[in-house]
């Protein structure tokens, strides 16, 4: 994404404004006899447990504000809206009665100011889905106040009191009335001193949905909100209530929660934790799994990973410590056989709430290499904000397309995500609870797309929203400018990482632990890990790249352009012309050396090869006449569906990957080594283009795959033709973006008013996922940019218009290639590896497995080369020295 901050400042106008959990505790002593229910029930947290998680029936708002302690849920951090959800019952609409019983207690005596804790009935959210109603649900407040009045729904001023120094056994009853339902709400003193009691007759849908333990400051607003219409498109975005704020004076716990009555549903399957997703690769002979886990406090450290064997038996493969900051147990098998499905589980052994050592397992499936398969399928993808969570329609419709491996290129969450605001810090008495807030975040990811990660091989890769960043310009991993602050574009502008190392580095624990070994683990400035490597998978080969870790800050290397958010505020600056600086960095001398040995590396029957990285390293982005950045894209017209507007002119983002163009152009020619295409996304606009660095179309082709859920689209309608244009096609064709890069633009999906299912939002900002499919036979590449909503199996589904483009691999580097040198024969072996190479200096022009015996190389200059073709798996060798290079004709 770009102008983040920008985008950060709007999303805090529409509602997400802080920071909150809510604590849900179930008692009831005598709960099944009064209800005569089997569907109850009942909290008990042990006394020897401490750790920030609840338990896995519950979901706290916001992670980072309860605990578990002593026995009781705490909720030791106070600020408006803090809750805990009960993931395992819900209120049904049916006629029948309601029960709900919890103690509670305030956690020091400080003097009170405003709020309440108590119970929230009736939860429920437009979407519908349980995963949806625990973050983002509204319902019907019943509690005590911060003055120790009661109150259901609304606080009265002459509402009955108790004093809330003594511990409360509060009870909240509904039964079947004329009016809807007789509500009553009661509290009795611990020593029985003590108590008062309020009644309301309130509708049943008051009641219908789930329920929770909230502790909140501030004011007491009466309760349920009406609803809301979210038919329009200004009602798309996540509603985050505006009462989240951090502070405040409510401090409480809670214990023996009980829950029960006839229209109590049980939903025990809802559970999650304490094992909550997975994430694996396997390369190279080595599996490596990671399985998140939540905050466990005090819980045992260790976990194992068992793999079902021939006769259908469980063996362990592999223990691993849970890493106490990402809260992930990362395992690690080789050699690992790959040749065939292996289903796995992962156990964990806790003590459950009764105290009884309790064993938990998560299951799944490692696939089998498929290397013997004609066709390898990969899903790309970026920028997954919870605008439409749970996502069902997006995880649905990828599942049909069957891929084989997934590339999640960044932003896996953005600091909005769940309400309760983003908690940036450095204080390192505040580390601790900025990492539960980020793992909060994460989690929402997994919870929504871990059925896809059970079962299929996946890459996350960090962008800059992943580590609270509007922009990211990471200068070798060193800190943001302390003066600066952590807020603002001073801040970021200034380069480097403004989170503390320990939490940048508990990020990159739990999105990529996972991935293959480093290829280069050292680590950077402030002790900074770096995760760049090759992953083989299918016989296609991945460089996974970090194109912000070591990439220079514009306003740093460019004073001239006052550059504020990757945009030159000084309108009089030529980005094409005066931006490209010679010490500015894209991807650092370590990660082109990496790409140097990769692009000759074509062992363990490489193929075909592809470079992944966050960005596209070009800019297609135009605004309106006047505007220079892009801080209005939000609220600019979406036109009709093939509507072009004119009037736009080209900018310069500095973020993107079109600056710096030096650092932009050596990466394209190390990855015109392996004619490797160029995968990424971020910039929520899906194009794809042929890079040209020296002339157009001498690079290699270039992917940007559109946003999963976009609230900040990106637009591309520049104000002229351009050379090469497809037929029809306004905005294709050769290019020089506001950088002066070269670009050959094949197709884009803009934003537009399309018609169909779901959110508009998600239809008019072009939201979607990327499908290419790998050819072994005839080395072509199908690239097709697919619309979220619309469903790939129905007759008739169509992707994005422009697309799908097949390209061949030859392509990526050979284009328009004008000098031949002599044909090579390979009589009795076929597809070797083919590398030309400078006769000079030895020096490698490319590298590539050819598809036969025989094969013509072409270069894109005059001189003379040695040619080799060999096994680099085997034996064979041959080469052929001195070959002169001559003109096509």
């Amino acid at each position: 994404m770009k102008n983040k901050l920008d985008r950060r400042s709007f999303l805090k106008r529409a509602g997400s404004t802080a920071l909150g959990a809510t604590a849900m505790t179930w008692v009831g002593p005598a709960l099944g006899a009064e209800t005569g229910t089997s569907a109850s029930f009942r909290s008990a947290w042990p006394n020897e447990v401490a750790r920030p998680w609840p338990g896995p029936e519950y979901w706290s708002n916001p992670l980072q504000d309860w605990r578990v302690r002593d026995g009781r849920l705490e909720c030791f951090s106070p600020g408006g809206d803090r809750n805990v959800v009960l993931l395992t019952r819900e209120v049904s609409g049916r006629s029948g009665d309601l029960h709900l019983s919890v103690r509670l207690g305030r956690l020091d005596a400080a003097p009170l100011e405003s709020g309440f804790a108590g119970f929230r009935a009736g939860i429920r959210n437009p979407h519908g889905d349980y995963r949806a109603v625990a973050i983002y649900g509204q319902g019907m407040n019943a509690g005590i106040s911060a003055d120790g009045r009661l109150f259901i729904g609304t606080l009265e001023a002459t509402a009955p009191k108790v004093d809330l120094a003594d511990e409360i056994h509060l009870t909240l009853s509904a039964q079947p009335s004329a009016g809807g339902y007789k509500t009553t709400l009661r509290a009795q003193s611990a020593h029985g001193d003590q108590h008062a009691e309020i009644s309301r007759d309130v509708p049943g849908d008051w009641l219908t949905g789930m329920v929770a333990l909230v502790c909140s400051s501030g004011d007491v607003k009466p309760t349920p909100a009406p609803p809301r219409d979210v038919s329009g498109p200004k009602h798309d975005f996540v509603f985050y209530p505006p009462d989240q704020r951090r502070g405040g004076t409510m401090r409480f716990w809670f214990a023996d929660w009980t829950v029960g009555g006839s229209k109590v549903d049980e939903h025990d399957d809802h559970t999650f934790g304490p094992i909550l997703f997975t994430l694996y690769t396997v390369s190279r002979g080595t599996m490596k799994l990671s399985a998140q886990f939540p905050p466990l406090g005090n819980a045992p450290a260790t976990a194992t990973l068992q793999i079902k064997d021939d006769t259908g038996a469980w063996k362990d493969a592999a223990t691993a410590q849970l890493d106490t900051d990402a809260w992930n147990a990362t395992f690690r098998v080789t050699p690992w056989d790959a040749t065939r499905d292996r289903a796995f589980r992962v156990l964990y052994s806790m003590n459950d709430d009764n105290g009884a050592l309790k064993q938990y397992t998560y299951d799944g499936t490692v696939r089998k290499d498929p290397v013997d398969r004609q066709q390898l399928t990969v899903g790309l993808l970026t920028c997954i904000w919870d605008f439409g969570f749970p996502h069902d329609d997006f995880t649905s419709h990828l599942a049909f397309h069957k891929p084989d491996l997934l590339f999640w290129t960044g932003d896996q969450i953005y600091e909005p995500v769940g309400g309760f605001g983003v908690l940036e810090t450095r204080a390192p008495n505040m580390i601790e609870p900025a990492m539960h807030d980020f793992l909060r975040k994460w989690f929402i990811f997994g919870w929504a797309v871990g059925g896809l990660t059970r079962e299929i091989p996946s890459v996350c890769m960090t962008d800059d929203h992943d580590m609270y960043h509007g922009n990211i310009w990471g200068c070798g991993g060193r800190p943001t400018n302390p003066a600066a602050g952590m807020n603002g574009y001073a801040g970021q502008d200034s380069g480097g990482y403004k989170m503390a190392p320990r939490w940048v580095n508990m990020v990159q624990r739990a999105q990529t632990a996972h991935l293959p070994d480093p290829y280069d683990p050292t680590p950077v400035q402030q002790g900074i890990t770096v995760y760049f490597t090759d992953l083989q998978w299918g016989g296609v080969s991945f460089a996974v790249l970090e194109d912000r870790k070591w990439k220079s800050a514009p306003k740093e290397q460019l004073p001239g352009a006052n550059i504020q958010n990757g945009f030159a505020l000084n309108h009089a600056w030529d980005a094409a012309t005066q931006s490209n600086v010679p010490n500015a960095e894209l991807l650092g001398e370590r990660q082109l050396d990496f790409l140097e040995a990769w692009a000759g590396n074509w062992s363990g029957g490489t193929w075909m090869k592809f470079a992944v990285t966050q960005t596209l390293f070009g800019c297609l982005h135009t605004e309106p006449e006047g505007v220079d950045a892009d801080a209005k894209d939000p609220n600019e017209p979406v036109p009709p569906v093939g509507v072009y507007l004119e009037g736009d002119h080209m900018v310069a983002d500095h973020d993107s990957g079109g600056w710096p163009q030096r650092g932009r152009d050596a990466a394209i020619l190390k990855w015109r080594k392996a004619f490797a295409p160029h995968l990424n996304g971020d910039q929520h606009l899906g194009s794809t283009s042929h890079y040209g660095v020296n002339e157009f179309r001498d690079g290699v082709y270039t992917v940007c795959t559109p946003a999963i859920s976009n609230l900040w689209p990106r637009r591309w309608f520049p104000p002229h033709p351009a050379p090469n244009a497809l037929p029809g096609k306004r905005n294709t064709g050769d290019y020089r973006d506001a950088f002066g890069n070269r670009m050959t633009v094949l197709a884009t999906a803009n934003p537009a008013q399309y018609p169909g299912p779901g959110l508009e939002g998600l239809r008019f900002r072009v939201t979607g996922y990327t499908i290419i499919h790998c050819d072994r036979a005839t080395r072509k590449i199908a690239i097709a940019e697919w619309p979220r909503w619309v469903d790939p199996s129905q007759p008739g589904a169509k992707p994005y218009d422009g697309w799908p483009i097949v390209i061949d691999q030859i392509d990526n580097g050979l284009w328009g290639a004008n000098w031949t040198l002599d044909s090579i024969e390979t009589p009795g072996f076929r597809d070797p590896v083919v590398q030309v190479e400078e006769a000079a200096s030895g020096d490698l022009v490319y590298a590539i497995r050819i598809n036969g015996e025989s094969f013509t190389p072409l270069v894109r200059q005059p001189g003379t080369y040695n040619v080799v073709a060999y096994d680099p798996d085997g034996s064979y060798r041959k080469e052929w020295k001195g070959v002169q290079a001559r003109k096509r004709s």
